[in-house]
């Protein structure tokens, strides 16, 4: 949200990133591991229990899917192309 709206004082214009920006991204793909990782725990957890086991599994499903479609996108924006919204 801090980039689409560019009122955030730590984020600087395209053309010269600041510092925090550059660590920010630089350490994307290890918190977006960290985050894919809890969800394979949800996912193995969810067998544990017969009555919310099944929908744990789902949730975790689903937090996987909007990761990795947030992912995409940015990744997308990244180099300058705009992601479908469906």
């Amino acid at each position: 949200m801090a980039w689409k709206q560019r009122e955030c004082r730590l984020i600087s214009d395209k053309d010269r990133p600041s510092s925090f920006e550059q660590e920010l991204k630089s350490a994307a793909p290890l918190m977006y591991r960290s985050l894919l990782d809890l969800v394979r725990i949800m996912e193995d957890t969810a067998s544990d229990c017969g009555k919310c086991g099944p929908d744990l599994y789902s949730y975790a499903q689903k937090v996987r899917s909007d990761l990795l479609d947030e992912l995409i996108s940015s990744e997308l924006a990244g180099v300058g192309i705009k992601a479908d919204k469906q």
